[in-house]
């Protein structure tokens, strides 16, 4: 039967950042009926309850339902219709094990979006990781072990067949590395479509219509804030947050005070998404703080200074040299250190701890490799000889085919 009707299921609210960028309206524009689906409340509730976004939708116009257990969720799919397709944001995992059961239960197929693939660092013995590093990575891991990462890492140990559940009817997927960085569940039947990161659209987006977001008759460098020490994203993993607000900043302030004083640039702040620094004191030293602007910022930037993002994509895309910074809080942080030496390692380049003794060859880091750079692109963000259109659209040509 043809799909009429797509529901995306997700582990976190939508803002309205989210509903642009997962391509809501394009779907709908393509003839189907659209529902978003949040799992929040009772998969992660300390989230749901505790953390507010900048910008909210207006739920009853993007037909959006909060669901407060699994018994609710697992409900309203029996009263699903052949005629829809889920599109899950919702990783696999023992947490999430019933929604899939549930799904394949009521025979109803599914898409697992994959397509903003990261760098990860799984390999210990990295000849570029010091022997010193190694130890000190083997004792957070130790002090770090909880119940949650013992059930996590059990269940990630068996094999998907085991849990009789049905294989995805499509993979969204990015980069090359995709497929092989995340290892999706893939059946004789599932049907890979190739895409790109969700960044790409926003390039894509100013290639056609560029921007006039533009700092008029200033030279800066762009700081790619992640909110750090408020963020929510450490909740989804089981760890504690491990960044002090008042030390973090306060080394921020200092180094982007060295930065200007060496280049000649002053450090303007693309503050995260779902930041709200205008709820805070001034953090940054009177620094210019912009939100929701970030590839115009990067675009028009000097230079990006960042610990890790997915924002890197926007200097790969638009040829702009990155230095890759941490904190004290960070290094001891062994979920922050693998990001920062996965990035690193990706993109041949390094990192300074801003809290020790350091020095910065700016002419050696204000240069870029461009094979480098066009190795991350098909690597991470789209795949060499995949379609130049949006993203949504290129999904929702492929469910019509069905």
């Amino acid at each position: 039967m043809k799909t009429k009707r797509i529901i995306y299921l997700t582990h976190f609210s939508f803002t309205k950042r989210d509903c642009r960028r997962l391509g809501i309206e394009i779907i709908k524009s393509n003839g189907f009926d659209v529902e978003i689906w949040d799992f929040t409340p009772f998969l992660y509730p300390e989230v749901y309850k505790n953390f507010k976004m900048p910008d909210p939708i207006d739920y009853k116009k993007y037909s959006y339902k909060f669901f407060s257990s699994y018994k609710d969720a697992l409900n309203r799919m029996g009263c699903l219709r052949s005629d829809t397709l889920i599109i899950s944001f919702i990783n696999f995992n023992y947490k999430t094990y019933p929604i899939f059961k549930g799904l394949s239960r009521e025979d109803i197929p599914y898409a697992l979006f994959i397509s903003n693939v990261i760098p990860f660092c799984k390999n210990r013995n990295d000849s570029s990781i010091s022997n010193k590093e190694k130890i000190l990575d083997f004792i957070k891991k130790i002090g770090s072990i909880n119940i949650e990462k013992i059930k996590r890492n059990i269940f990630s140990l068996i094999p998907f067949e085991w849990f009789h559940i049905d294989f995805p009817e499509f993979i969204l997927a990015g980069g090359t590395q995709t497929l092989i960085e995340y290892k999706p569940p893939i059946g004789k039947n599932t049907k890979i479509v190739w895409g790109h990161t969700l960044d790409y659209d926003l390039y894509l987006e100013d290639l056609i219509k560029p921007s006039s977001n533009k700092l008029k008759g200033t030279k800066y460098s762009v700081f790619i804030d992640g909110y750090w020490p408020f963020t929510h994203d450490y909740i989804y993993i089981g760890v504690k947050n491990p960044i002090d607000p008042e030390s973090y900043y306060s080394s921020l302030r200092i180094f982007f005070s060295r930065v200007e004083k060496e280049t000649g640039f002053e450090v303007v702040i693309a503050a995260h998404p779902k930041s709200m620094y205008e709820k805070h004191q001034d953090y940054f030293g009177g620094r210019l703080i912009i939100r929701g602007r970030t590839r115009d910022l990067i675009r028009d930037s000097s230079f990006v200074l960042m610990h890790y993002s997915t924002s890197v994509n926007f200097a790969i895309l638009y040829n702009k040299p990155v230095l890759f910074f941490i904190t004290e809080d960070i290094e001891r942080s062994r979920v922050d250190m693998n990001l920062v030496r996965a990035y690193t390692l990706a993109l041949s380049k390094g990192y300074v701890n801003i809290d020790k003794s350091y020095s910065i060859d700016w002419n050696k880091e204000l240069k870029i490799n461009k094979e480098i750079y066009i190795n991350y692109k098909e690597r991470y963000i789209k795949k060499r000889g995949t379609k130049e259109k949006p993203f949504w659209q290129i999904v929702a040509d492929e469910i019509m085919k069905k």
